[in-house]
């Protein structure tokens, strides 16, 4: 089978390694020439095609789909070329699926998608939003029936591993893109809170949490990692959802107090960063979801961790989109679903985290070594 990957940057090579690992022919496509020096670095000359564009824009990438025909496309493009190449997707019956990033354009996508598609298409599929949301269905699925789901909580943290973390005040090392984490910082919230949707302000929600694998770290409220789960979650009669963004301890006091109080603007904030606390050279990623229900709770974590090939975040990220864009390619999702087990149904074409099986998903990530 064949997997075409647009932008072949830092996550879209560790996508590349990982459909490559589960046994795809990968096709890589990337405007920049350093591009083509990652993909090689994993892909062999049998195992793949790299394509370096004449320039970034929907037409150049189009022309390798037309040529290549893959059974399923993954776009780690910038959020701004995305939808371009996602309505194409759907236009020419392509299997898609992207890493997100935007609110409003994965909401475009997905809106055409259940218009116009006849194969699926999904968006957000990462980190979080991605695995965490993953996880989280998994566990209202266990809990579903046996009463009332009341809350479902889901926490991911990218964070340096202890002993580089007290290299800083803020006990923080550069994981992924800063402004990406800024605007995660700044941004409004949405939540559910007792059955109603809610907007609060980022870094709000201050709590103490006390891991397995972590120990004690700290979580509060980030834009972006709950995705389309609240409404999901809503729709189905649960009466709190959240996503919250962990790190070690004292971090969230020092950030608030810089972002809030000070109104430091993003330029000083980006400095701050990355002269106070550089890149991470070995990263962790914890990943935390809880289900709740009156008598009972469900408890899933996870930690990912770095190796010589790639950070814990690319791994987290890219293994994540890889394993569902694998199902996807492989049809699982082109026919009827067992729903009540009395009868089946289709298959939404804008699929959604409820759709993917947790099991296959879990499987995929088995065979890429997390």
């Amino acid at each position: 089978m064949k997997a075409a990957i647009l932008g072949v940057g830092k996550m879209g090579t560790a996508i590349c390694y990982a459909l490559r690992r589960l046994g795809f022919y990968v096709v890589g496509v990337d405007s920049n020439k350093h591009a083509a020096e990652n993909f090689r670095k994993y892909i062999g000359g049998p195992e793949g095609s790299f394509y370096l564009t004449d320039e970034s824009t929907g037409k150049s990438f189009k022309r390798v789909l037309i040529f290549e025909k893959p059974d399923v496309v993954v776009s780690s493009l910038p959020y701004h070329q995305t939808e371009e190449v996602a309505l194409w997707c759907v236009d020419n019956s392509i299997r898609y699926c992207d890493l997100g990033g935007r609110v409003d354009v994965s909401k475009n996508i997905n809106e055409y998608a259940k218009k116009r598609a006849t194969v699926p298409v999904m968006t957000d599929l990462g980190l979080a939003p991605g695995w965490v949301n993953i996880l989280a269905e998994e566990g209202y699925r266990k809990l579903h029936g046996e009463g009332e789901i009341v809350t479902v909580e889901m926490m991911v943290g990218g964070l340096p591993d202890y002993l580089e973390s007290n290299n800083n005040p803020l006990r923080y090392g550069i994981t992924w893109s800063i402004d990406g984490l800024i605007n995660e910082y700044k941004d409004d919230c949405i939540i559910l809170e007792g059955g109603e949707i809610k907007t609060v302000k980022g870094m709000e929600g201050l709590e103490n949490v006390e891991t397995e694998t972590l120990g004690k770290l700290e979580a509060f409220y980030t834009s972006g990692g709950a995705s389309h789960s609240i409404y999901s979650m809503k729709d189905r009669g649960v009466k709190n959802c959240y996503y919250k963004t962990l790190r070690y301890r004292g971090h969230r006091d020092i950030i608030n107090f810089l972002i809030r109080d000070c109104d430091l603007d993003d330029e000083t904030l980006n400095k701050i960063f990355i002269k106070g606390c550089g890149f991470s050279n070995k990263d962790e990623v914890i990943i935390l979801a809880k289900v709740h229900k009156d008598n009972k709770t469900w408890v899933e974590e996870k930690l990912i961790k770095s190796d010589f090939s790639f950070s814990a975040m690319q791994k987290a990220t890219a293994y994540s989109i890889s394993a569902v864009a694998s199902l996807m390619a492989e049809g699982l999702f082109d026919g009827k679903k067992d729903q009540h087990r009395d009868y089946w149904v289709d298959f939404p074409k804008a699929l959604s985290y409820r759709d993917i099986p947790f099991e296959d998903f879990n499987e995929r990530l088995s065979q890429l070594g997390i």
